[in-house]
């Protein structure tokens, strides 16, 4: 992305009406050298959206700020309202795949639709957003799109197994498309989010088992404001970065060491070469941790159920009449 303060762009953010994306267009409209003046929201909810506006607007009356009721499991409508978003600001320079939910939930306790509906919003949402956009950023050849995954787009563990591939897939899509696009002058990033503190990290909290609990604390995982996240983000879209890797140095390392074919940056491949023997034994103490916790779970729950079935009834027998 250029620098150059002079030059304006229109970004449009799916799941723009609160929480990271919200963020992300605030720090996009905030930064001076990611040149965005216009920024179009997409979410579900309206009211939300216009509430997003009236925030954006006032804190930045100079930029053009557009909502648009559009729901990314919806292709037609997603496909249209993006048009409309370029119709109304212009070409769209920055896309933001920022649609998402969790529906943490133990294997057992889950349904193939809960599977389907995360796949849907999470990654094909993505891909509804993306289709709608290249066509014509290839034409202009230029553009930038950006895909907010997951920490849990890199590892998995309890709770997550319907959660996890999605935010997965994301991460496929991007490394595709990354290359796939060299030479088109459209640059490709992908961010993954730690634990945010967001509307939608609080109901996935509600949601969450036990056995997830346990297995997310004994990781020591760190809950972050959205601003920060967002920030980071924004920071290194501007740089024009590929992996934008999130705020806490553990799961900062392990994108790094799982970038497959794609370069992790300068400052991580160092970091990788300098710990790597370091960053292999952490990751096995982490693993030999959390599979500990699983481990325990189970083994508590077949005693709870051992002792319940061997408790003898509170019931007294029936008199036999004499």
């Amino acid at each position: 992305m250029s620098s150059s303060p002079q030059a304006k762009r229109h970004a449009a953010i799916t799941g723009g009406s609160k929480g990271i994306g919200l963020e992300i267009a605030r720090h996009l409209l905030r930064h001076p050298a990611a040149g965005v003046d216009k920024v179009s929201l997409l979410a579900r909810n309206e009211r939300d959206l216009l509430a997003a506006k009236k925030e954006l607007e006032k804190e930045y009356p100079v930029a053009k700020v557009q909502v648009l009721v559009a729901d990314t499991t919806d292709e037609s409508q997603l496909s249209s309202q993006l048009a409309k978003a370029r119709d109304a600001l212009g070409p769209i320079d920055i896309l933001v795949c920022n649609a998402g939910l969790s529906i943490p939930k133990l294997i057992v306790d889950s349904s193939v639709k809960d599977y389907e509906r995360q796949v849907d919003v999470n990654y094909l949402g993505a891909v509804r957003a993306v289709h709608a956009v290249l066509p014509e950023m290839l034409a202009r050849r230029s553009g930038h799109l950006v895909f907010v995954s997951s920490v849990m787009g890199v590892l998995g563990f309890a709770g997550y197994s319907s959660y996890a591939p999605s935010k997965w897939a994301i991460r496929g899509f991007a490394d595709c498309l990354r290359n796939e696009l060299q030479g088109t002058g459209i640059r490709v990033s992908i961010a993954y989010p730690p634990d945010t503190e967001t509307p939608g990290y609080a109901t996935e909290t509600a949601l969450k088992a036990e056995l997830c609990v346990r297995v997310n604390d004994a990781l020591g995982s760190t809950l972050y404001p959205a601003d920060t996240v967002a920030r980071g983000i924004v920071d290194g879209v501007v740089k024009g970065r590929y992996h934008l890797t999130p705020p806490d140095l553990g799961s900062a390392c392990l994108v790094s060491s799982m970038t497959g074919l794609t370069r992790p940056g300068v400052y991580w491949t160092l970091v990788e070469m300098l710990l790597g023997p370091v960053l292999v034994l952490v990751k096995r103490f982490l693993t030999w941790q959390i599979d500990g916790v699983a481990r325990r779970y189970w083994a508590e729950e077949r005693s709870s159920k051992d002792s319940s079935s061997s408790r003898p009834s509170s019931s007294c027998p029936p008199k036999k009449e004499k």
